[in-house]
């Protein structure tokens, strides 16, 4: 059995932004949404989805050629829709399900490691584990759910996300504490992007 399923969400329009679209802003010379997959690929994930949407035909040009992509053909109705279009990618019977935001440019190759190393040591004694990574008591991104919950995240119908899936298993839930707060740094504005490139 493979470890854990990546699931990268960049299907959003990036409405706060403003006429561009986020993941294609520069970061680091390159498209913001290529230096992810970039860290992504250097860190120990090995199965790395990545679901378009809006602007699909733009980012998924700037991918490389060998990163899997899944168009959702819904994702004008929300987050959720993303995160089960990578699911029903996902061929392989995973442990879990890791899943990305595709505008936090300063998570490292080690924060995936910390993050998947967390979740591959505990899964065996907790077979319903869900990791959230968290910095100050601040919860971040991104949370690992364990495979028990494939039909539950199916089915879930809050377009927003899948907190309210945590929210009810929060028994079942291990924070990870982080050292630093790449967890927590998405962009969402003009203002985020500057903050975030300094």
């Amino acid at each position: 059995m493979d470890s854990v399923a990546a699931i990268l969400l960049a299907a959003g329009n990036s409405r706060r932004m403003g006429k561009e679209n986020k993941l294609l802003l520069p970061y680091g010379g390159r498209p913001l949404i290529q230096h992810q997959v970039k860290e992504i690929q250097k860190s120990h994930l090995t199965d790395l989805t990545v679901v378009l949407g809006h602007d699909a035909k733009q980012i998924g040009a700037v991918l490389p050629s060998v990163i899997k992509t899944v168009f959702n053909e819904n994702h004008l109705s929300g987050m959720t829709s993303s995160i089960q279009t990578g699911i029903e990618a996902v061929e392989k019977e995973v442990k879990g399900y890791m899943i990305c935001l595709s505008d936090m440019p300063l998570l490292t190759p080690k924060d995936y490691n910390d993050i998947l190393d967390f979740f591959l040591r505990n899964i065996d004694r907790y077979p319903r584990l869900i990791v959230q990574p968290v910095y100050q008591q601040r919860r971040g991104h991104p949370v690992i759910f364990s495979s028990y919950y494939q039909k539950e995240l199916l089915e879930h119908t809050d377009p927003k996300g899948c907190r309210k899936i945590i929210r009810t298993n929060k028994k079942e839930v291990r924070q990870l504490d982080m050292l630093h707060s790449n967890i927590l740094k998405d962009i969402d504005t003009p203002g985020d992007y500057r903050q975030v490139i300094g």
